[in-house]
């Protein structure tokens, strides 16, 4: 991931005073006759300012590594604040807001370093959770997904199966137009542990070739049907540019439990960082709503799978202070 330097728009109030770093109000006699001092005195305080605003709301990359249960667990771009160019941005505005420029820091140890492995979860040093939904069938039930995902203004990831791409073809561009993210599921749902190696490279390229050709994406995330798998599709995958995604809190709604036991599920088993497996079904369009109320009531974020793997963190730093008077 490329992060470029930006200017946020955030605004935080009453940090001036809480940092202990007030401005006094000189009078009109000690401005004219200390206009230097002043200067210098203010310049100091913004410097010590945006050193500690650094210290507190800096972040530092987390790494990406290899568990022992949970596989390739991808690692979070950290953040700095450029205390020189906030300096320059705060000057030009004239009405004392401080504007904070943060550099993107990567990890030392990256996603892509790591041995061809599968994703089974995100780090659990941020809370989030990533909402995933493997199609192969279900097209009944992906409108009343896909608005209760825009009521909530959260982005999921649809893992596509090409046949079903194939007859769904205006369903599968609405999943794209929605700004939803986009994975292959393979084509015809079959068990890849069967399957030869030839016919495995298939299933990558055949697949990627119909979602871009239908709905004009590029993927890079593979979900195993069924979540069956071995060490021949993952590193097919990665010689193709795409990482094996399975998932780290399985619903097990394709055998239709009602709404309220598919909540019950996530809520007693979510951690941060978790993946949450989903299917287009009666009750799990009943249920999502519920999910979604109950998992911002415990503070959690929600990200894309795509965000996952791209180490991409769910929240971001301030970008201007406004001094509180």
């Amino acid at each position: 991931m490329k992060w470029r330097q930006v200017i946020l728009t955030a605004t935080i109030s009453a940090v001036f005073l809480t940092s202990g770093l007030t401005v006094a109000n000189a009078s009109l006699t000690e401005i004219r006759s200390s206009q230097t001092t002043s200067a210098e005195k203010t310049q100091k305080e913004k410097v010590e300012l945006l050193a500690e605003l650094n210290k507190t709301l800096g972040k530092e990359p987390v790494d990406a590594r290899v568990d022992r249960v949970w596989h390739a667990i991808p690692g979070l771009y950290g953040w700095s604040l450029d205390i020189p160019r906030s300096l320059t941005e705060s000057a030009k505005d004239k009405s004392g807001v401080l504007h904070l420029v943060w550099n993107s820091v990567p990890p030392k140890t990256r996603l892509k370093a790591l041995p061809p492995e599968p994703i089974y979860r995100g780090p659990a040093t941020e809370k989030s959770a990533a909402l995933m939904f493997n199609v192969a069938w279900g097209e009944d039930d992906i409108p009343s997904i896909l608005n209760t995902l825009d009521k909530y203004h959260v982005k999921a990831t649809f893992f596509l199966d090409g046949d079903w791409v194939q007859k769904n073809q205006q369903l599968a561009r609405r999943l794209a137009t929605d700004g939803q993210a986009i994975g292959s599921h393979g084509t015809g749902h079959p068990d890849f542990r069967r399957l030869s190696d030839g016919a495995l490279v298939r299933q990558v390229t055949a697949t990627n070739e119909r979602i871009l050709h239908t709905i004009g994406k590029k993927v890079d995330l593979l979900a195993p049907p069924a979540g069956a798998y071995d060490g021949r599709i993952v590193r097919l995958a990665r010689q193709h540019n795409m990482y094996t995604v399975l998932w780290t809190v399985d619903t097990i709604d394709w055998n239709r439990p009602p709404a309220n036991v598919i909540v019950k599920r996530v809520m007693t088993r979510i951690e941060p960082g978790s993946l949450i497996l989903m299917h287009p079904t009666p009750s799990t369009a009943a249920a999502l709503p519920v999910m979604i109320e109950r998992l911002q009531e415990e503070g959690y974020q929600f990200k894309t799978v795509e965000a996952v793997v791209r180490e991409e963190p769910v929240a971001h730093p301030p970008e201007t202070l406004r001094h509180k008077s």
